[in-house]
């Protein structure tokens, strides 16, 4: 693999999976473009690794006051949202996995774009909204993030959308999800490692160029997210999204 590709690859994972417009469909969709083969298990858990770490960088305050205190109201919502997330992925893995498909990639990016511009059109009143949360609202984000799985899906999309919708303010529900993230991606890293699959010589210089990018980019993508979401709404990646899978489906019908 080129350095370069390390580079490219490093920076869509880290910006895509904090930006609410799916890193996993859009990895997919450079690598189809660009013919990008390389790859395989270990550059997927360096990629993983990193942004895990961009988040408990940004949330190591609030990381540490939940170790220092681990039985309280966050870290149960946080438990019952992973555990509703990994039922669904457990339960419907043959679907998911028949959804990696280029395929189905512009539905999914254009069904993000709507659900992403669903606050706006109910014109949700994001600033006034509760920073609590009742039992169910984990429950709602959880399960977002688990049909979030599919590639196109955009997992903070979804679940800061759900969060919302079900009456948080755009801050709370972006910390959460951010969160969440954490469990989530330990998770499907151990499930990658489980799974098994090719481990290629990637060579350790690219492998670092990608967990760096992915790291780097990862937090300015949190950082941008916090800022965005506590001044306007999302609703600017749905159009993004729905122009990108709309152009998709354009270009496929006509070729």
């Amino acid at each position: 693999m080129a350095w370069y590709t390390a580079v490219f690859l490093g920076l869509v994972q880290g910006l895509a999976e904090f930006l609410p417009i799916s890193s996993s469909g859009h990895l997919l969709l450079f690598e189809s473009l660009f013919g990008i083969t390389d790859g395989g298990l270990l550059l997927t858990l360096i990629l993983h690794i990193a942004t895990l770490l961009a988040v408990v960088v940004v949330y190591r305050q609030r990381l540490w006051q939940l170790i220092r205190h681990p039985w309280n109201l966050v870290t149960v919502q946080l438990i019952v949202a992973t555990v509703i997330t990994c039922v669904i992925v457990v339960v419907f893995h043959n679907v998911i996995d028949n959804l990696f498909t280029l395929s189905a990639l512009p539905y999914a990016f254009c069904v993000t774009g709507i659900y992403l511009l669903l606050p706006c059109a109910l014109r949700l009143q994001q600033f006034n909204a509760s920073k609590k949360q009742s039992w169910w609202q984990p429950v709602a984000m959880g399960l977002a993030q688990g049909v979030a799985v599919v590639p196109g899906l955009s997992r903070s999309g979804l679940t800061i959308t759900t969060g919302r919708l079900s009456g948080l303010s755009s801050s709370a529900a972006t910390d959460f999800s951010f969160l969440m993230s954490i469990p989530i991606i330990l998770a499907s890293l151990v499930y990658e490692l489980w799974q098994g699959g090719s481990i290629r010589n990637l060579g350790i210089g690219n492998l670092c160029l990608a967990f760096l990018m992915a790291f780097i980019s990862g937090i300015v993508a949190i950082k941008t997210m916090l800022n965005i979401t506590r001044k306007i709404d999302l609703r600017w990646f749905g159009y993004y999204l729905l122009l990108l899978g709309g152009g998709l489906l354009f270009s496929r019908w006509f070729n």
